[in-house]
């Protein structure tokens, strides 16, 4: 289980990185804007999938970055698309 996890951190950590660089922030700004809260190298220990994002965590980036919760999940197919619906690719049982 240890695989899965590291795959799913090191996905949320891309989609980690694309967003705030699609909100052309760099690690700095959104520990300035965050006012500390977020520190530059945790949030790189993120986008590096070296480190899991809590739940909580994750809901207030999506806030400081102005997105849905959801876009900072990965998604099921590589070209960007739901290949299969969340349920399917994060069953109950499975640990994010």
């Amino acid at each position: 289980m240890p695989d899965d996890r590291r795959t799913v951190d090191a996905l949320v950590g891309e989609r980690l990185r694309a967003v705030r660089k699609q909100r052309r922030m760099t690690l700095g700004e959104v520990e300035v804007v965050s006012r500390g809260e977020f520190r530059t190298s945790v949030l790189g220990a993120y986008e590096r999938g070296e480190r899991s994002v809590a739940v909580k965590r994750l809901l207030r980036l999506a806030e400081l970055y102005g997105v849905p919760p959801a876009e900072l999940l990965p998604s099921g197919g590589r070209d960007g698309s739901q290949s299969q619906p969340a349920s399917q690719r994060y069953p109950p049982n499975s640990v994010l």
